[in-house]
Formats: C-alpha cells, sequence, structure tokens
C-alpha cells in the first residue's frame, strides 16, 4: 500500500462479510452481482468513474467478473486466481463442513478441542463463521468468466507453488494471449506470496497498472 500511494490515490475495503464491514449470514446476500455492486458504491463515494484494480484470491476472482462486466475498469491485476469454475461444489462442500464443525465447537466454548495452531484460533475468532459460510455456500452459483469476456487491459500473475491456480491458467494460456490478456508465472512462489513477496511482484504489476507492457 505504501508504495502504491505514492503513485495512486488508493483505495481499499472490506469485503461484506469480513472486517468492518457487513456481515450477512444468508448466502443471498453474496451474489456477484452484490458484491461488485458494493465496489461501484465505494468507487462512487471515492469519486472515481474509472478506476485500476489489483485483486488477490477471492478479490482476484472479483476483479475478474469486473473486468468481464464494466467499463469502468481501465486496467486491472489478478493474482491467485483464473478462468473458468473457481468454486466448484467439490470444493466449497468440505470448506462449509470444516466450518460448520467450527462454529459447534465455537458456540459450545470449545474451540480448544479443535487441536488449533495458536495462530489459526485467533484467526477463527476474529472472523464472523456464518457470515463466512454464507458467502461459501454463495459462491456456487457465480457464473463462469472467460478470457474473451475481459473488456480491459488485463494482467494475470500466480507463483509456481500455488498449484490449485497456476495449472488451469496454464490449460489456458493460449485462449488468454489470444484474448490479449497478459500471463505471469512467478517462480517459487505459492498463494499467500503472491502478495507477501513484494520487491517480486510489485515491480511488474506497477508497471503494468502504469500502462507498460509485461514481458
Amino acid at each position: 500500500m505504501d508504495r502504491l500511494c505514492q503513485h495512486f490515490q488508493v483505495m481499499t475495503m472490506d469485503r461484506r462479510g469480513m472486517g468492518e464491514s457487513d456481515l450477512p449470514t444468508e448466502p443471498g446476500a453474496y451474489t456477484v452481482e452484490k458484491l461488485l455492486d458494493d465496489i461501484y458504491r465505494v468507487a462512487d463515494a471515492c469519486g472515481a468513474q474509472h478506476f485500476l484494480m489489483w485483486g488477490h484470491s477471492f478479490g482476484g476472482s472479483q476483479t475478474l467478473h469486473l473486468a468481464a462486466r464494466s467499463n469502468r475498469i481501465t486496467r486491472a491485476v489478478v493474482a491467485g486466481s483464473f478462468f473458468g469454475r473457481v468454486y466448484p461444489e467439490e470444493r466449497i462442500e468440505p470448506i462449509v463442513a470444516e466450518l460448520q464443525h467450527i462454529l459447534a465447537a465455537q458456540r459450545e466454548g470449545n474451540l480448544a478441542s479443535l487441536d488449533m495452531e495458536p495462530e489459526e484460533q485467533t484467526l477463527v475468532e476474529q472472523r464472523n463463521i456464518p457470515a463466512l459460510i454464507a458467502c461459501w455456500q454463495a459462491l456456487v452459483s457465480w457464473p463462469v468468466v472467460e478470457p474473451d469476456e475481459v473488456r480491459c487491459p488485463l494482467l494475470v500473475y500466480a507463483g509456481s507453488r500455488d498449484d490449485r491456480v497456476v495449472k488451469p491458467l496454464l490449460e489456458r494460456q493460449h485462449e488468454m494471449e489470444k484474448a490479449g490478456i497478459s500471463l505471469h508465472i512467478f517462480e517459487h512462489l505459492d498463494h499467500e506470496q503472491e502478495l507477501s513477496e513484494r520487491d517480486i511482484v510489485f515491480p511488474p504489476a506497477f508497471a503494468f497498472l502504469r500502462g507498460a507492457p509485461v514481458s
């Protein structure tokens, strides 16, 4: 953020269900249309008719949908997400089951029985589990974004160790190139390092946001 703020007016937000945003617990509150509308409303409040986007993981998936739907995005960077069915039911079901298990233990005041690492338990205590469950349940019905739907210059990047993401990206590399989408794979980075390794990922992403091609 410090680096971006030196060159841009930067807007960040907690998506609904997280942080200081509202925490609805019904899946219907997490349709793609509603989450994208939240982004538009933040941009409107900041007086940004047109804007750049940089999203990672879930935020990357949101950015793909914006890039395919909105003419307000002038350039976008997506990290840790991919085209196609990002949230299939077979992925969502075990996540929801685990969260429901955690929620039951939390309501019983018995999180210690789950034998979680201290950092993981702290994270659970900070999150609204019913809101997380509702969001994950809604993602199954999110539509697919295809490369030829993208309306703005787009850079997609991932780490070579982010197996769930890099494989489908490479499988569709030709389609992405045909659609004019830049793909960059960073060697030896995992999903979290796609943001945390700032000295590696920031320079090409920043260059792209400034209008330069990515080699």
